[in-house]
């Protein structure tokens, strides 16, 4: 029986794999937390990349959509100054055509990075543009934002993607608004055309990391602008042309509006970490990629520490093992021979020679943990257990600015932001009681200069050799840059560039917020919708520099008038808007404590404004509404505060008006009338009526043609409740035009009667139609579309249209005139009369008001009138018609006091044109001639 130890190694075999076993699982152990913490470790690097990134990507795309937001508000605001159907007559004027281009090139140098803003007509040809001598005639009826524009009437304005231009010879963008005519219909489009350097001028902006690139693609994958440019070989090539983007397909098919992904650029074949971001409302994306390399450059240095120290665990941990194993192998050896007594001599020489290789592999990996730790761009540090500072790396000077040997010793509480500290002494209390790994952290600690710089840091307890916890050491990374990325990209997202108020969306947030409180408090809340009257007209005459500073000073203002617990915030525009907190619980007081807020605001607003050192004044108007224990939307108060505004507004501006049901009922009902009207237009629910008009013989010698409209419920309508409506919302001229073609139309068709042919037929006129370019072609085309005798047609036009621009009117009258029109002034006396303009005028007829005809039998005075306008038309060598003749006593009267034609119930009601014929025969009898028999 073998009693002695195994001839292979001289050991019992228990003792040596039991040693084995327990040396191997340490390793294990220890390489499987590394392992979890490299893993943990790469994970958080990417999560981070990817936050920066994202936050870069967002950043950029608000600046691309702000910018487009003031490209657009100046768009919006030039095409209210353009008459579409008064630049065509341009071409034959090239003294207005010259002021057209100059006026451009004065918008142009609002966009310091726009190509040039043309205009262009309803076949896609360039009329016009901000370089007069370059580009006009070129044609862009093939690019698909002039095609969308033309396409759909609902399409206000269109961003394009980009396109090459051979007048420009390079690549553009186009920011186009649709110009409409007076009937809604398109007539072109303006447009500011932006080259690549547009995008270029944005991404200057931002600081890029080593190896970080950004990138603005549109929707077709073509690249606008990109940093860093001299990392990409012939780059200037590359611009417009379309790049392998294979995984930004979710976002070119609009499936989605941020994607991430991990590929190796095309561009400059540099792998990277990527966030596409699109840019909301236009055809553009933002690609913001890290360097691999650059952002694991910490994590490999990391993986480098923990396996040289894994390594050097392993290293002692065998030498240990192998000195104990030596020494068992020994004292077995001396008990049984000297050979064995050599070989032990011989094994603990090895084990020497082992012991240096080991010490010598230390010391190298200690060298190379110190290169890390002092290049490292993190900080690295080392607390005690009461937070006092043992160690940090010298990144602190590079990123705190202080010496890291003068901070040692001193409280890690001096360096951090006040407010931050709880969060700090949690986390690191954590650590201490529990050993375990803190949670990320972020908080503000205070640089050399005074200034607060952001760090995020993860601890881990130190021990000491018997495990105890004796402080806590973890790396903290300078973060400041995002976090000033992510407070820009929120000032963005909710407060006013220009006048740093919150902005729509934030008080929208604020006012949801509100209502939530007064509903549960059951006190009042207020919402005051504040306007600047005539403010278009300072900016059309000053400039919108002037406006701006305006804008500010009244934004401060009104600032001043609240409390710190009220909301202020601007809306765009010169549109303001006040929320008013915790207002009384008492209806009356609630809204009395508004009305004060509301006259002191209109009171500073009412103050001189210092403009470049002149003094500039303006008036506002307010619309107030309250808000209780109703639950309502932000937009329904928005819309309530808004009327009473409009109503501020009607009442002669300067003043406020609280918003009362009435006003809603109002506003619903005009908005209903005015559908109704869009869709009697449409369908044809127009007709006309008429009204004879006699002689004193009672001969039928003409007509009024009257307008009514027959709606499918509410049956015949008289025009005295919808035209004012019409010449509100501009739908008089459309009507206007379509009463002219169905009075020539009836006129064609008379002509082909020998009994009616003779017949003259009046049309009225509104002043609004009068005033419209397009009036006299419009009559002549009706004319000529049916055929109609020109000689038997008659405008009635009143008094209104000669309050302004008398010259104007007169050449359009004369225009028709000579094509054998004739004209009739509607309700002579009523209105403004000037004997110099009258006697201008080519009339043929006046027509007596029937106010003054009802009671020229009883009321001396109105007797007088009539007489008196009959006496001075026949001066003039005008024809007299009377209007509202009811009786034979009135007929007799006027006819006997120089007036020959008459209109009136007592000759026929107003009707169909088939009533009115039938009539003929039932005309009253002549009347007997006699002479006039005194003043009547």
């Amino acid at each position: 029986m073998n009693q002695g130890p195994s001839p292979s190694n001289g050991l019992p075999p228990r003792i040596s794999l039991k040693a084995w076993a327990a040396y191997l699982g340490l390793c294990l152990v220890l390489a499987l937390a590394i392992t979890w913490d490299l893993t943990t470790s790469r994970e958080k690097e990417m999560a981070a990349a990817q936050q920066r990134t994202h936050a870069t990507s967002i950043l950029v795309s608000e600046w691309l959509y702000a910018a487009f937001e003031t490209s657009g508000a100046l768009l919006r605001s030039m095409a209210g100054e353009i008459r579409p159907e008064s630049l065509a007559s341009e071409d034959n004027d090239p003294e207005a055509h010259a002021r057209t281009n100059q006026w451009l090139d004065r918008h142009l140098q609002l966009l310091p990075h726009a190509h040039a803003i043309a205009l262009f007509d309803r076949e896609g040809v360039m009329t016009h543009t901000s370089r007069a001598a370059r580009g006009v005639g070129h044609d862009i009826s093939d690019q698909a934002h002039f095609q969308a524009l033309r396409d759909d009437p609902s399409l206000e304005r269109q961003v394009s993607q980009a396109f090459f231009s051979s007048e420009a010879n390079g690549f553009l963008v186009a920011h186009a608004q649709a110009l409409r005519d007076a009937n809604g219909r398109f007539a072109g489009l303006l447009g500011v055309r932006l080259d690549l350097g547009f995008f270029d001028h944005w991404l200057e902006r931002t600081e890029l990391t080593r190896g970080s690139s950004l990138t603005i693609l549109d929707h077709e994958g073509r690249l606008l602008a990109r940093r860093p440019r001299d990392t990409v070989p012939d780059f200037d090539a590359q611009l417009g042309q379309p790049v392998e983007a294979g995984a930004l397909r979710p976002l070119l098919h609009q499936a989605t509006d941020t994607v991430h992904f991990s590929i190796v650029s095309p561009v400059d074949g540099v792998h990277r970490s990527y966030t596409a971001q699109l840019v909301r409302d236009l055809p553009f994306l933002v690609v913001v990629g890290e360097a691999k390399q650059t952002l694991m450059a910490a994590w490999w240095q990391k993986l480098w520490t923990l396996g040289i120290a894994w390594l050097t665990v392993a290293g002692l941990g065998l030498l240990v093992l192998r000195g104990y194993l030596s020494t068992v192998r020994y004292d077995t050896q001396l008990h049984h021979s000297h050979r064995s007594l050599k070989q032990a001599n011989q094994a603990l020489s090895e084990e020497i020679a082992a012991r240096k290789r080991t010490e010598t592999d230390l010391r190298r990996s200690e060298e190379k943990y110190r290169f890390l730790v002092e290049n490292s761009y993190d900080i690295l540090y080392l607390f005690s257990p009461d937070g006092h500072i043992e160690f940090v790396s010298p990144s602190w000077k590079t990123l705190m600015g202080h010496d890291p040997q003068s901070v040692v010793g001193r409280h890690f509480s001096e360096f951090v932001h006040p407010e931050d500290l709880p969060i700090c002494h949690q986390a690191f209390s954590h650590v201490m009681r529990h050993g375990h790994h803190a949670q990320d952290i972020e908080y503000r600690v205070r640089h050399q200069d005074g200034s607060w710089r952001w760090h995020n840091s993860s601890a881990l307890p130190s021990r000491d050799e018997t495990g105890q916890i004796v402080g806590f050491q973890g790396i903290a990374r300078d973060i400041t840059a995002r976090k000033q990325a992510e407070d820009e990209i929120k000032t963005l997202a909710f407060f006013d560039p220009l006048t740093q108020l919150p902005n729509r969306r934030l008080l929208a947030q604020h006012l949801q917020e509100a209502v939530q409180h007064c509903h549960q408090g059951h006190h009042h809340g207020a919402l005051l919708f504040i306007d600047l009257d005539n403010f278009k007209i300072l900016n059309d005459t000053l400039g919108h520099d002037q406006g701006d500073l305006l804008l500010m000073q009244a934004a401060r203002r009104i600032s001043g008038c609240v409390h710190e617990s009220d909301t202020v915030a601007r809306l765009g525009g010169d549109e303001f808007v006040v929320m008013l907190r915790r207002l009384s619980h008492h209806p009356h007081e609630a809204t009395q404590q508004a009305e004060i807020v509301a006259d002191k605001i209109l009171a500073t607003l009412n103050h001189p404004y210092l403009l470049d050192g002149q003094e500039h004044h303006s008036t506002a108007s307010v619309g107030i509404t309250l808000f209780h224990r109703e639950l309502m939307s932000a937009d329904e108060l928005m819309k309530r505060a808004d009327l009473a505004m409009y109503q501020a507004k009607a009442a002669g501006r300067n003043t406020q008006r609280l918003f009362d049901p009435g006003m809603q009922a109002s506003v619903t009902a005009r908005a209903a009338l005015e559908a109704d009207l869009r869709r009697a237009l449409a369908e044809g629910q127009f007709v006309l009526h008429y009204q004879a008009l006699v002689d004193d013989d009672g001969t039928l010698t003409g007509a009024e043609a009257l307008l009514r409209w027959q709606h499918p419920q509410r049956g015949l309508v008289p025009p005295g409740e919808f035209i004012a409506l019409a010449e509100d919302t501009g739908l008089i001229l459309p009507i206007g035009q379509w009463v002219l073609e169905a009075a020539c139309a009836q006129l064609a068709e008379w002509a082909r009667d020998p009994r009616l042919k003779h017949l003259k037929l009046a049309a009225n006129v509104s002043a609004r139609q009068f005033r419209h370019p397009e009036f006299v072609p419009g009559v002549l085309r009706a004319l000529n579309t049916t055929g109609a005798d020109p000689r038997r047609l008659k405008l009635e036009i009143t008094e209104s249209l000669l309050v302004e621009d008398v010259e104007d009117v007169i050449s359009k009258m004369r225009q028709l005139r000579a094509r054998g029109i004739s004209f009739a002034l509607d309700d002579f006396g009523t209105g403004y009369s000037s004997l110099s303009y009258l006697k201008q005028l080519p009339l043929d007829d006046v027509k007596i008001d029937q106010s003054f005809v009802r009671d020229v039998l009883t009321d001396p005075n109105d007797a007088a009138i009539a007489r008196t306008i009959v006496a001075l038309a026949g001066t003039l060598g005008l024809r007299v018609i009377a209007e509202g003749v009811e009786t034979r006593e009135h007929w007799e009267w006027l006819s006997r006091h120089g007036c020959h034609t008459h209109q009136g119930y007592y000759f026929g009601r107003p009707g169909p044109v088939v009533a009115m014929l039938e009539s003929l025969p039932k005309r009253p009898a002549p009347m007997r001639r006699a002479h006039p028999s005194g003043p009547g």
